[in-house]
Parts: structure tokens; sequence; C-alpha cells
């Protein structure tokens, strides 16, 4: 599996790459500071919490955030042909698919969330 590092704001500083606490570059611009990230072949972490909906959390199914924005969702599949399988979908680009695992449906949407602000899949 693939690193994970995180991307923040910094406050007059730009966006900081950091790994734990050690800042590992600053860039002027999110862009610069996503593709830093892909170019080590790593993923951008993203912040991960429990789907609530009309006040209630479903049982395993799960929201990506990036700042504040909503980037992503993950959920098992509880019934059916696929049942045991996890459904994940990024929420810009309509990327989704299915998966065996909680781990691959995470890396799914933190990869293609970092490959799409980076425009990594458009055409050239």
């Amino acid at each position: 599996m693939s690193q994970r590092l995180k991307v923040r704001f910094a406050y007059q500083r730009g966006w900081q790459v950091v790994d734990g606490s050690a800042i590992l570059s600053t860039f002027d611009k999110k862009e610069d500071a996503f593709r830093f990230v892909l170019d080590r072949g790593a993923r951008v972490r993203l912040e991960w919490s429990r789907t609530v909906i009309g006040g209630q959390s479903p049982p395993y199914d799960f929201a990506a955030q990036f700042q504040q924005d909503s980037v992503g969702r993950i959920m098992k599949r509880l019934h059916g042909s696929e049942k045991g399988t996890w459904f994940w979908t990024s929420h810009e680009g309509g990327a989704l698919g299915t998966v065996a695992t909680k781990e691959e449906a995470v890396a799914e949407v933190e990869r293609t969330y970092a490959r799409r602000i980076v425009g990594a899949d458009l055409p050239r």
C-alpha cells in the first residue's frame, strides 16, 4: 500500500505537505502540493468520518472530506449479489466502483480525488 501524506492550508504560507509532524514541502497552490504527493507514488490523506443522513449514521458508511468539502463516500454492500463488497465514489468527476475491502475503497477515493485536483485524467 502506498504512503499517505496530508496536504494542509498553511495560512500566509500557501499549502504544506506533511508526514506526521514533519513538513516535507510548501507550495503556493494546492494543485502543486497534490502533484508533489502523486509524484512520490503516495496518496493524499483525506479526513474520514461516519456518514450522517437525517441524524442517523448507517452502518459501514463513511464520508471523505478535504478541508470543508465533501469529496467522496464508501459503503459496505449488505445485501444482494455484491454483499460484503465495498462501493466507493468520488463526488466530482463521477468516478466510482466496487472493491473487496474497506482499505481498497479508501485508497480509490483518495487516489481519484488527488488525480482530479491535478487534472491527471483530463485529455491533453
